[in-house]
């Protein structure tokens, strides 16, 4: 069977509110993620932030592997900070799921792929700290990572670490990426290495320090869509649901 893949979802609040229409929240995750998960052969099913610490390990015992989608910023508390003024907006259900989703993954070690903010709440789960805002704190003489052209496009370089997994999926030492985060890894957790950089120092890539033992892949920028810019971003979801259907494979023969 297809290795079963968890896609974590936000919550949006419906502003208008009618007759017909009451003001209320959704479930929202883009298609794109989905997509990535069923074209590279895994069964996606979406994850809403709404259970609490105890049913995490449940839903981590249904899954196969975990994907850790985008959006919105994780609250500085998860690493120790206070807020800054520049702190985007935050979503309290949404950070303590996916904290508890990650943890009862890793327990488990299930194979994980994080993007954007998957990638940072990985990070600061595993012990590591964030840049709350890339101006305001280290300013405004590097790259632009908040792009305003369309998400399919690549807006600069990443330069990817030799010999790492993310070389073995993008095939270069280079890749092409769009941006869209204001902030970033500062101090990386100790269970991950960094395997992409920009140009400016932030760091783009980051892996499990032993793939072998626990596959554990993420990278800042939105690979879900530049799947049709590209084969190397493809990839990234072929090897998370292959190490997923390896993972899947290993436990039931034993």
């Amino acid at each position: 069977m297809a290795p079963v893949i968890g896609v974590t979802a936000t919550l949006k609040e419906d502003l208008e509110t009618t007759a017909t229409r009451p003001l209320g929240k959704f479930i929202r995750t883009d298609f794109d993620y989905v997509e990535g998960v069923a074209q590279a052969g895994g069964v996606p099913v979406v994850l809403p932030p709404v259970v609490g610490h105890r049913d995490a390990g449940d839903i981590v015992g249904s899954l196969d592997g975990l994907l850790l989608s985008g959006g919105s910023d994780l609250h500085p508390s998860y690493y120790g900070e206070e807020p800054l003024p520049e702190l985007d907006i935050v979503i309290p259900e949404r950070d303590e799921f996916e904290v508890a989703l990650l943890k009862a993954a890793l327990r488990r070690g299930i194979p994980i792929f994080g993007i954007c903010r998957g990638m940072q709440v990985l990070n600061a789960a595993l012990g590591g700290t964030l840049y709350q805002d890339i101006p305001s704190q280290l300013g405004p003489e590097g790259l632009r990572h908040c792009q305003e052209t369309p998400k399919w496009q690549a807006t600069h370089e990443v330069e990817v670490r030799g010999g790492s997994a993310a070389a073995g999926i993008t095939g270069g030492d280079t890749v092409k990426v769009n941006s869209y985060h204001h902030q970033a890894i500062k101090d990386l957790a100790e269970d991950l290495v960094v395997s992409a950089y920009a140009a400016d120092g932030i760091v783009e890539a980051v892996e499990s320090r032993d793939l072998s033992s626990r596959w554990i892949v993420a990278v800042q920028w939105h690979a879900e869509a530049m799947r049709g810019a590209g084969v190397e971003h493809r990839r990234f979801f072929e090897a998370h649901v292959d190490a997923a259907e390896r993972h899947a494979l290993g436990r039931a023969a034993a």
